[in-house]
């Protein structure tokens, strides 16, 4: 038996897992509690809140998606936790080469992935989901000279410009992490349940996506879909960005930046 630290990006579907595995795995040590399954006013999204333990406090805070403060610190708190639990799920957002590699000899790190044929999903689902709400990223606060921009900007701008960083910060991930060859993916919610199920049980986990909520994650989430027109586009290498008719605007931003042009305002 095995712990996993389950790691993905916003948008990637980790939280509907970790939701999943709670229902499955009563006698595992997890880092969240159920929080908010609302389908129909957030736009398909399942929420996770943060298990508060003092005993863990680093590890408690790793679902907020903020830089890691002292890795040195989260690292023993990790040899602890192997030490204490034998089953435990922690969910993670921090893409670190370096604290990866502080980790290797003691835990792996599991990602939930993606390739640029899905990468559409990713961000549409991230921005989306949260638009209408105080997403964590909305006000720029990640990037000091974003921030900066941001209150020079309309909605309307800001919105595109934080759609380009996230891009941009996916495409990083996805090709810095190689998550394209990762162990299950996102894509995989959609088509492939059986190597979702296979990857947790393999490591003595229980998950089963035979589920009415589960059904109604999918069908509440399919308009996030990437476009038929930009898979035959990637496929092609033909980054037609200005193609308002076709494609979405987050799809056309990837194609700008796939085309290796700078950011601008396409619509």
């Amino acid at each position: 038996m095995s712990g996993i630290l389950l790691r993905w990006l916003g948008g990637g579907g980790g939280d509907t897992l970790c939701q999943l595995l709670m229902n499955n795995n009563p006698d595992t040590y997890m880092n969240f509690i159920p929080g908010i399954i609302d389908h129909n006013v957030s736009a398909g999204r399942t929420i996770i809140d943060d298990d508060i333990d003092h005993d863990y406090p680093l590890i408690s805070q790793l679902g907020r998606a903020n830089p890691i403060t002292d890795k040195e610190q989260l690292k023993e708190e990790f040899i602890k936790l192997i030490k204490e639990h034998d089953k435990f799920i922690v969910k993670f957002h921090n893409f670190d080469q370096e604290f990866d590699h502080m980790l290797k000899d003691d835990l792996d790190v599991n990602d939930v992935g993606f390739d640029l044929g899905f990468l559409p999903f990713v961000i549409q689902a991230n921005i989306e989901k949260f638009s209408n709400t105080h997403h964590p990223m909305y006000d720029l606060k990640y990037n000091k000279t974003l921030e900066r921009i941001g209150k020079k900007l309309s909605d309307h701008q800001k919105r595109q410009v934080l759609m380009w960083s996230m891009i941009l910060h996916a495409i990083k991930c996805l090709n810095e992490f190689e998550l394209d060859k990762a162990p299950i993916r996102t894509q995989d919610l959609f088509y492939d349940n059986k190597r979702v199920e296979n990857f947790f049980n393999k490591q003595g986990y229980h998950i089963g996506l035979n589920t009415q909520f589960f059904s109604n994650w999918k069908d509440n989430n399919t308009k996030y879909l990437p476009s038929k027109k930009y898979q035959s586009c990637l496929e092609n290498k033909d980054y037609d960005y200005n193609n308002q008719k076709e494609l979405s605007i987050v799809e056309r931003y990837i194609f700008l930046s796939l085309a290796g042009q700078k950011f601008t305002f396409l619509d």
